[in-house]
């Protein structure tokens, strides 16, 4: 899903729009990404695009937005037929991290222009809270059916530590092999992430 292709020929011009703006994050960054490049982009004149958007913000916030819900569904996709099995669900969700198409170089410049702007743009730190909830939740769920199959007992607030915990060791370690590849392999950042949480949980997620 990371190719970053534009269909300039989509009769769907809001997503057409929010595509381009990708793109340009993705080909050149924030700063270089301006309303006259995304037009350019998209094979549209400044004027149309904001016919649909009213500016750069709006755009990039609706393009969060978009990114966000789709990485969304594509993880529920992916543990859609694991919901019996919270263990399995947990590495799918793990693993899919260092896939070879989470890692290529553009991701992180578009990535990074969101988790900027959250400082500054209201709208895109809402988009992050709504996204950052979601997939804590799904992990605190896997792990809460994990610990009963286990016959534990765990605390609330532990378990959803456990799952912001989880969330952001994922989060940090994708960002330091973007920023660089030379630290470790994405085998040796797995291998990692999953002591790191076997340890903490107690649980064998990788077997």
């Amino acid at each position: 899903m990371n190719n970053f292709t534009v269909d300039t020929a989509s009769h769907d011009k809001r997503q057409l729009f929010i595509d381009a703006t990708i793109h340009s994050l993705a080909q050149h960054g924030y700063k270089a990404t301006t309303v006259r490049q995304i037009a350019k982009i998209a094979g549209v004149t400044p004027g149309l695009l904001t016919h649909y958007f009213s500016g750069k913000q709006v755009l990039i916030a609706e393009s969060y937005r978009f990114l966000a819900k789709k990485f969304l569904t594509i993880f529920e996709a992916r543990i859609e037929g694991q919901k019996d099995q919270p263990l399995a669900a947990l590495k799918t969700f793990i693993t899919a991290t260092f896939d070879a198409d989470n890692l290529d170089p553009k991701l992180l410049k578009v990535w990074l222009s969101f988790w900027s702007l959250t400082l500054s743009e209201p709208a895109l730190a809402h988009i992050h809270k709504d996204s950052h909830a979601h997939y804590v939740g799904a992990v605190e769920r896997l792990l809460g059916q994990a610990y009963v199959e286990a016959d534990r007992t765990v605390p609330a607030a532990k378990l959803h530590g456990q799952a912001v915990g989880i969330n952001a060791l994922l989060d940090g370690m994708w960002l330091e092999w973007c920023l660089n590849p030379a630290t470790f392999s994405s085998t040796d950042g797995l291998d990692i992430v999953f002591d790191f949480v076997e340890a903490a949980t107690d649980l064998k997620v990788r077997s």
